[in-house]
């Protein structure tokens, strides 16, 4: 599934806006961001469309010409508070890194393999109940749906965050 902030990403990349890019690269898996929030306000505003990351694409695709002229206008009148949110960003994640705490630099990949060992319990007991034929199991496990909905949604929203963030931190050589 891609985030609806990143459809932004190859508008911006198009149009030669490179720190509002990477602003929104940085929050591609975060479309609720204070950061990301303030681009696409900042760049609907120049529009004149609604404040969605998909209104701010469509009003770009209606007119390249004009869109790009207006994106590349609020880099340059913001360029010092796209900076300080992007140096905010970089300070968080040097501040974990060195943190002197083992558990504060690695709760996140913890956090990943306890995730995976819930999810696999989890699919097991589904698949024995299954296998056996209990249905007091089965009913068991439909009746708390929306709790593990929403226990493994969240956890899969903290982990694909971490990974996709990881991965960029990977390519760019940063570990």
């Amino acid at each position: 599934m891609a985030f609806p902030i990143a459809v932004l990403l190859p508008i911006l990349a198009e149009v030669g806006a490179p720190l509002l890019k990477r602003l929104i690269a940085r929050h591609a898996g975060d479309t609720a961001s204070e950061a990301g929030a303030a681009v696409i306000d900042a760049l609907a505003a120049r529009l004149r469309t609604d404040a969605t990351p998909e209104a701010v694409a469509a009003a770009y695709h209606a007119d390249p010409d004009a869109a790009a002229s207006a994106i590349r206008e609020v880099e340059i009148e913001r360029r010092e508070d796209w900076a300080d949110m992007l140096a905010d960003v970089n300070a968080t994640m040097r501040a974990e890194q060195a943190a002197p705490g083992l558990l504060s630099r690695i709760w996140r990949p913890v956090f990943g393999l306890f995730y995976a060992l819930a999810f696999a319990a989890l699919a097991l007991a589904l698949v024995r109940a299954l296998w056996r034929g209990d249905t007091a199991a089965i009913n068991a496990l439909a009746g708390i749906s929306g709790f593990l909905i929403a226990f493994y949604g969240m956890g899969a929203s903290v982990l694909g965050v971490y990974v996709w963030q990881r991965s960029a931190e990977k390519r760019a050589g940063a570990a």
